[in-house]
């Protein structure tokens, strides 16, 4: 694989009064698709609304898949004000940045017809089982064939980020810090199954959209690459996975932050932040507990919802402090117990967050619909009026909430739960540590140190799971973190 990325900017920094400063700058980037020197690469557009398959380089199109964008022009704006006297700042920014994307997206275009044939054949409790053991010889126009692609005329994502702080320097040693921090994300990929069905019965096939994909026009097949025999550039085509780049994202937070750098054997960093992360993009390949593909491809907005990765609170405080007792001081009239206790610092990080969001669903395909092996987007329905959260003296590993909300849906039938609504167990740890070097000469130095990660041995439940119609619903299976572990290191310095 092989592209050709470009920035160029321009950037100032001007000083418009003693007590404003502008921060101004203009980025350009030009990104080309990745393009691959060995294989050839093969994609599927749409032209008079029918699935045209091309190898990239061919009849037309680029040789990396996708057009080039060449309108990525990313501004930045920032400035920082004191009002009033040194000791408070109001700072503020703007800027948009784009994304070169998941490159390794890329790689699956090698995975389709005509050098690779992705035949599957399954079998569950929702999909009549399979009659044929084994696969036959893969022929080009006659086997049936899945598909995965991308958008030929997709943009590059960008995100524009803001944000705007209030520093005040209280003493010399402590600060404190408001903000708030925003972002709008565009133009990012995800998934959309063009060829799946509507709920119902009967075979999946016959009621596909698209029944057949063909080759585009001229399209030459390179003999070194294709093994399999030729019957037509017409071939019958089962699930079709396009990578769109069209879905959005939204976060917006709010935060307070107090800092003391050190200052009488003590140093303090404490943040508290509340945000909301809503999308309707879920990540390629499903990194956060849901499925990466919708459930309803003909109603892609029913998608929009808290992300994968929303964390509606979190604080973190870290701190050090140094015992006033140094090895060359007297205590109680001797040098001996300084010597052995003095010249300590005790370390400590302390986490506590609420939990990531989930969506209640369904193991299988149960309408019927025809989505991918393993990705199981079907939700399951709410019962109206039964309470999704316990009390909390019922909560537990073996019933994380009320289990009693949710029900499978009908038979070829898609749920009616939005994406991520419920909040899954929240987290909070300690970490400490013990220091203590011994100096040896000049710039030597032996550094012990006892470490304890969740000290307190706190019990982190995972994400429950969320499949309504196993045995393991609404149960915690692991651990969101490891019990207590100590370690002990011993460091030279020189």
């Amino acid at each position: 694989m092989r592209n050709t990325v470009i920035g160029t900017y321009i950037q100032d920094d001007w000083r418009v009064r003693r007590n404003l400063t502008l921060n101004l700058g203009l980025r350009y980037e030009l990104v080309t698709p990745l393009h691959e020197v060995t294989k050839p690469l093969v994609n599927m557009d749409f032209v008079g609304g029918q699935p045209v398959v091309y190898i990239a380089g061919q009849s037309g199109y680029s040789d990396g898949i996708q057009d080039i964008d060449k309108n990525n022009l990313a501004p930045r704006v920032g400035f920082a004000y004191s009002p009033w006297n040194q000791r408070f700042a109001v700072r503020g920014g703007f800027g948009i940045f784009y994304g070169q994307g998941d490159m390794n997206t890329w790689c699956n275009q090698v995975h389709n017809v005509p050098v690779v044939f992705p035949e599957t054949q399954q079998s569950d409790n929702f999909t009549p089982a399979i009659t044929q053991i084994g696969f036959n010889p893969a022929v080009l126009g006659k086997t049936v064939t899945s598909f995965t692609g991308m958008d030929p005329h997709g943009k590059s994502a960008y995100t524009e980020q803001y944000s705007l702080t209030v520093e005040y320097q209280v003493t010399k040693s402590d600060l404190i810090q408001v903000g708030y921090s925003g972002s709008m994300s565009r133009k990012l990929q995800r998934a959309h199954l063009l060829n799946n069905a509507l709920p119902g019965p009967g075979a999946l096939g016959p009621r596909r959209p698209f029944h057949t994909a063909t080759f585009a026009p001229g399209t030459q097949l390179d003999s070194n690459f294709i093994i399999f025999p030729i019957q037509s550039t017409t071939f019958p085509i089962s699930a079709i996975n396009i990578l769109e780049n069209d879905a959005n994202a939204s976060y917006n937070s709010g935060w307070i932050l107090y800092k003391r750098q050190f200052s009488h054997g003590i140093s303090v960093l404490s943040n508290y932040t509340y945000s909301k992360l809503l999308t309707d993009a879920p990540a390629f390949r499903s990194p956060a507990n849901e499925s990466e593909l919708p459930q309803d491809n003909n109603n892609l907005n029913a998608d929009w919802g808290l992300g994968g990765c929303h964390l509606a609170n979190r604080f973190v405080l870290s701190a050090q402090y140094q015992i006033p007792l140094s090895a060359g001081s007297e205590w109680l009239g001797s040098r001996i117990p300084s010597a052995i206790f003095g010249d300590w610092n005790i370390a400590t990080i302390f986490q506590a967050q609420s939990g990531f969001p989930f969506t209640i669903s369904v193991f299988g395909d149960t309408a019927n619909a025809g989505t991918i092996l393993n990705s199981n987007p079907i939700r399951a329905n709410q019962v109206p009026g039964v309470p999704v959260y316990l009390p909390s003296n019922q909560v537990s590993g073996d019933h994380w909430f009320n289990t009693a909300a949710f029900t499978t849906p009908a038979a070829f039938a898609f749920g009616n739960v939005g994406r991520n609504t419920v909040i899954g167990p929240g987290l909070n740890t300690l970490d400490l540590a013990l220091i203590r070097e011994f100096h040896i000469w000049e710039s030597h130095a032996l550094q012990f140190r006892a470490e304890f990660f969740n000290s307190l041995n706190h019990t982190n439940y995972g994400t429950p799971n969320r499949y309504v119609n196993t045995p393991q619903f609404g149960t915690v299976t692991e651990a969101a973190t490891p019990a207590r572990q100590i370690q002990f290191a011993l460091r030279y310095k020189f």
